[in-house]
């Protein structure tokens, strides 16, 4: 069972836990893919606040964090959705996105935004 923590520091050592696929993708009906667990390791380089702005009702129901943080790390599709522990093996978020400008950037979506859903 995964710990999680609401705490996380500036230059902390991380890993980001996901699937690599090998960069095939889907290779069709029938076939299986090559995936495997591997970890990313990065540090942690930024908090901040997530951009403001009005939700239409459109998409009210998308979850929108009010925090992100922001890790150097590679990672590939793979990872999306996956958690980012800490040393201490602790969750500290999970991946969300990857920077387009920055390969080397990804965000995190942090515990204490998504514990309570």
């Amino acid at each position: 069972q995964l710990k999680i923590t609401d705490k996380c520091e500036l230059d902390e050592q991380v890993r980001i836990v996901g699937y690599n696929q090998g960069g095939e993708g889907l290779l069709g009906p029938g076939a299986s893919l090559n995936r495997y667990v591997d970890f990313a390791r990065g540090y942690v380089c930024k908090k901040f606040a997530a951009g403001e702005g009005a939700v239409d009702d459109q998409h009210r129901h998308r979850f929108k964090p009010r925090e992100e943080i922001v890790v150097i790390c590679p990672t590939i599709g793979g990872h999306s959705g996956g958690p980012c522990v800490n040393q201490q093996g602790e969750v500290i978020g999970i991946l969300s996105r990857a920077d387009p400008a920055e390969s080397q950037r990804c965000y995190l979506v942090p515990t204490y935004e998504w514990r309570a859903l």
